[in-house]
C-alpha cells in the first residue's frame, strides 16, 4: 500500500514539472538605428559668413579614419543647423564605440564640441544628437598668444638691436637671445614713398616673427651699416 502511495506521489511530481510554464524567451537585440539626426548649436551666438560649413562623421572611436557616414553643409551661417546622416547598418560593430565627430568652419576660424556624442551602440542606441561647438583660437591668434609668452621672458636674455634703410622703407629691429639662440625678433618698419619735393610717410607696422630656432628658423637677420655699400655688411648671431 505504502508503495503505491509513494508512485502516485512521484507520478504526480512528474506531471506537474511537465506542465509548469517555460522560462520567457531573451530579450530582442535593441535595432541598429538607419539614420542620424542633430543640430549642431553655436555655444555663444556670433555672426558667421556665408562661407560657414559643418562636416559631420560619424566614426568608430578606435578608428576615427574610416568613417561609418559623412557629410557637409554648406551656408550654414545660421545655427541651429539641423542635419541627418543616413547609417549602413550592415557596417554597424555591435561591439563598436560610435560618436558623432562635428565642426563648423568659418574662414581660419573652427568651432568644434567640447563633449563626445555617441551613437549606435551606446547603452540607449542613440539616433538623434544636440552638439554644442566653441570657436577656437585662429593661427593667427595662437601665433599671437605664442608672442605674448615668448615677450613675457625678454627680461631676461641678451639684446642686439639693427637696423637697415632703403630706397622706401627703413628698419629697426631687437633680437632677444637665450642660450646663444635667438628666440624673439621684433621689427618695426616704416615705408616712404616720394611725391614731388613732398615726401609720405605711411603708418609704422610691428611684425612679431615668433620663436625662432631648430630648422624652421629663417636665415640670421642683417644690419646694413649707414657706411657705403663697399664697407660690406654685418649679421647678428642666430640659433
Amino acid at each position: 500500500m505504502k508503495a503505491k502511495i509513494l508512485l502516485a506521489m512521484l507520478g504526480a511530481g512528474l506531471l506537474a514539472a511537465c506542465t509548469s510554464p517555460a522560462p520567457p524567451p531573451p530579450p530582442a537585440a535593441p535595432q541598429i538605428a538607419s539614420t542620424i539626426s542633430g543640430t549642431v548649436i553655436l555655444a555663444e551666438p556670433r555672426e558667421l559668413s556665408n562661407q560657414a560649413r559643418v562636416e559631420l562623421k560619424v566614426v568608430d572611436v578606435k578608428q576615427p579614419g574610416t568613417p561609418l557616414a559623412q557629410i557637409v553643409i554648406p551656408s550654414a551661417n545660421r545655427p541651429p543647423i539641423q542635419f541627418t546622416m543616413p547609417i549602413d547598418t550592415r557596417q554597424v560593430d555591435p561591439k563598436g564605440i560610435y560618436t558623432v565627430d562635428a565642426v563648423l568652419i568659418d574662414g581660419d576660424r573652427r568651432f568644434v564640441p567640447g563633449l563626445q556624442s555617441p551613437v549606435l551602440t551606446d547603452t540607449h542606441h542613440t539616433s538623434s544628437v544636440q552638439i554644442i561647438v566653441k570657436a577656437e583660437p585662429t593661427p593667427a591668434e595662437k601665433m599671437f598668444d605664442d608672442y605674448r609668452k615668448a615677450y613675457a621672458q625678454v627680461g631676461n636674455m641678451k639684446q642686439i638691436s639693427g637696423s637697415s634703410m632703403g630706397e622706401t622703407s627703413s628698419s629697426a629691429w631687437d633680437a632677444f637671445l637665450s642660450n646663444g639662440k635667438v628666440h624673439l625678433v621684433r621689427e618695426i618698419t616704416d615705408l616712404t614713398t616720394t611725391r614731388a619735393a613732398s615726401p609720405t610717410r605711411w603708418p609704422s607696422r610691428t611684425t612679431n616673427r615668433g620663436s625662432w630656432c631648430g630648422k624652421n628658423r629663417p636665415p640670421a637677420p642683417t644690419i646694413r651699416s649707414p657706411r657705403p655699400k663697399s664697407a660690406g655688411t654685418r649679421t647678428a648671431s642666430s640659433c
